[in-house]
């Protein structure tokens, strides 16, 4: 079970940079008012598939990673995310179970709405409800994506779209959140495999070529961009490139924010 975490953390920062990003301070400070603080050590289940919806959370450290288990058993990595994504809203608009289990990744600390507070800041401002709106409707875009390339697209454009989506360099259907520099995927070349319907075989002869040539670095179970204008290109040959809307719904968080010096992405 997690506990209440104890810390000095900002509460109202950590909302201001990401889903009430750029709403009033007055609407800032009753959300911080009504979240809670909780810890979780590594590993520890924050929700499981099915659950009954509770609240909603935002990453204030750490990160938590969303799994599925497959047909044959394994246990699908969809996505890895960290400050300040935020999760839970599908379950919290329609009411029904969670789609995916959620476990902390490393200690972790989550800022947590109960169900009744964040339905009732909905009700008190209406702006909330347009930034949720813009954002699922980007998640719908990005999923009508996955549907196109799982049909069509070749192996290496679409590893190269999930390693730029799991290093949030680039807007998902899990996550609207971006933070535009290299970053490392924590996933093994099987779990990789998992996600795109492809062997590890193939995953793993696909990062070598990459590796070879510069790309990316793969070091025990993890993936780095080393260039991510390169690993664009090939994800996006045409040009085209996801974008997140111009709201909070898709944050687009500036380097300086999440360089090491500094405190350290929808899933329902």
């Amino acid at each position: 079970m997690p506990i209440p975490a104890k810390t000095d953390l900002d509460k109202a920062a950590l909302l201001r940079e990401s889903w009430l990003a750029d709403l009033p301070d007055d609407v800032i400070a009753e959300a911080a008012a009504c979240g809670s603080l909780r810890l979780y050590a590594d590993s520890e289940l924050v929700h499981a598939r099915g659950d009954a919806c509770d609240g909603f959370y935002t990453i204030a450290s750490g990160s938590v990673r969303f799994t599925r288990a497959t047909a044959d058993g394994h246990t699908t990595t969809i996505a890895v995310m960290e400050r300040p994504n935020w999760f839970g809203e599908i379950s919290m608009f329609d009411g029904l179970p969670r789609t995916h289990d959620g476990h902390a990744s490393g200690p972790s600390i989550l800022l947590f709405h109960a169900r009744t507070d964040f339905n009732r800041l909905l009700m008190r401002h209406p702006a909330i409800y347009e930034r949720f709106a813009r954002m699922l409707a980007l998640r719908l875009r990005a999923t009508f994506d996955l549907v196109e390339e799982a049909a069509v697209a070749p192996l290496a454009q679409r590893l190269a779209r999930r390693l730029l989506e799991l290093a949030q360099l680039q807007p998902s259907a899990m996550s609207a959140a971006v933070i535009p520099r290299g970053r490392e995927v924590p996933l093994t070349q099987e779990e990789l495999g998992h996600l795109l319907g492809k062997s590890r075989q193939s995953i793993a002869k696909q990062l070598r070529l990459w590796e070879h040539d510069g790309l990316i670095q793969t070091n025990y179970g993890r993936v780095f961009i080393e260039d991510p204008a390169a690993i664009t290109a090939i994800a996006y040959p045409e040009g085209r490139r996801r974008r997140p809307a111009p709201s909070a719904a898709a944050t687009v968080i500036p380097a300086s924010a999440t360089d090491p010096a500094m405190p350290l992405k929808d899933i329902s």
